[in-house]
């Protein structure tokens, strides 16, 4: 894969990084892309740096050479080589592709003394940018949120996107900081998983694309130190899309995300209770679906914290499918809202929901490590097979 040309276009109401690109995948170039509102144009300058970091994995998992013809930063270089490491150790199938291109000189005036956000409306994110407005303190004073169209969902899969971006808009009027509204074309051709591959060196990239404005931009963590997983954004990976001018934070890993609302509760509780927005489901709408894996994840400890019926974004109050959606959520944020559950003292029925999903589930995996150090291991993905289609089956027939 590799990067041809980068320039900058301006055009009636806004300003756009391009990028020329070519894949032995595709029988032509093609344009990568972000745009801005064109107030934002001195933010925006002809960078190949947010498309070495946006390409990266997609080279990789096209087993394709990663070539940049323009020359990069310098630290960012550096640090490309070691996260293609970092995602061909978690992921051996995937090419360690090569990386040609050449370092730039140095820019020595100085950079942007501000920082920024990605900001969604979900917990993780809610808590990065109230804890930087007034109550911690990055190197420079956070003054934007960035909203990204065509990242989380790809541009083709937005529906009412305008109530989403109108959502973040009134967050970031609340707490007194500018709002920026982006858009990317990267998923209509990297069609990666976003959430166990992309995420990190996708918002990065876009950080990087701004990076004429900012001296720090913030990536909301999605786990916690305490259970470090390998998805697509990491404190291990995140940090090191950074450039000598534009540093990448992974922020809030400090606590667990149960803690993280509890805090955005305290800080400001009715701005949160009247936005909160963290649906896997959403396309685009301000509202939740209250039966997606995430929805019940943070409906859990709101109503361990006793506020569920404050929370106007989660309609159906009803706990009647949780059980079921819990069952399947990722094991660490299932044992996170039990732990919290108790230590809050929250509704006993809460605790004990929590409780017994979470034995049925350790429980599977002694089983499961006692099979695979048996002589019955070999059948073992045939017996996982046949439940996930039974599984499928039960789904497509509700």
């Amino acid at each position: 894969m590799r990067l041809n040309t980068v320039s900058v276009r301006a055009n009636g109401d806004a300003v756009s990084l391009i990028a020329e690109v070519e894949s032995e995948q595709t029988p032509e170039p093609f344009e990568l892309y972000f745009k801005f509102p064109i107030e934002y144009e001195p933010f925006v300058s002809a960078s190949p740096d947010p498309f070495a970091v946006a390409m990266l994995v997609p080279a990789m998992l096209r087993g394709e050479a990663l070539q940049i013809s323009p020359p990069l930063s310098p630290q960012l270089l550096f640090h490309l080589g070691r996260v293609r490491d970092i995602f061909h150790t978690w992921h051996p199938q995937f090419r360690r592709s090569e990386i040609l291109a050449k370092p730039r000189a140095i820019d020595p005036a100085p950079g942007a003394n501000r920082a920024a956000t990605f900001f969604s409306g979900g917990v993780d994110s809610f808590y990065t940018l109230l804890k930087y407005r007034g109550r911690e303190a990055l190197p420079a004073p956070l003054t934007h949120v960035i909203f990204m169209r065509g990242l989380e969902k790809p541009l083709d899969f937005l529906k009412d996107v305008e109530a989403s971006e109108q959502l973040v808009r009134t967050i970031a009027d609340a707490v007194g900081v500018g709002c920026i509204i982006g858009e990317s074309n990267l998923r209509a051709y990297f069609d990666a998983d976003w959430l166990h591959l992309y995420c990190g060196s996708g918002l990065a990239a876009a950080a990087l694309s701004l990076g004429g404005g900012f001296s720090h931009v913030c990536i909301a963590s999605t786990y916690s130190y305490r259970d470090p997983v390998t998805i697509g954004s990491t404190p291990l990976t995140d940090e090191r899309y950074s450039t000598e001018r534009v540093r990448i934070v992974h922020d809030g890993a400090e606590l667990a995300r149960p803690e993280k609302l509890a805090r955005i509760l305290q800080w400001d509780r009715d701005l949160v209770l009247k936005h909160l927005r963290v649906c896997v489901m959403n396309f685009g709408g301000a509202y939740n679906c209250c039966e997606c894996r995430k929805c019940v994840r943070t409906m859990l400890p709101l109503r361990s914290l006793g506020v569920l019926d404050e929370a106007v974004t989660f309609p159906n109050k009803s706990m009647a499918h949780w059980e079921e959606v819990a069952a399947h959520d990722t094991l660490p944020f299932v044992e996170e809202n039990l732990e919290f559950a108790r230590a809050h003292n929250g509704d006993p029925a809460v605790t004990a929901l929590l409780e017994q999903i979470v034995l049925r589930r350790r429980r599977k995996q002694a089983l499961r490590s006692l099979l695979l150090n048996s002589p019955l291991s070999g059948v073992l993905p045939a017996i996982v097979g046949t439940r996930r289609r039974i599984r499928a089956i039960k789904d497509r027939m509700k």
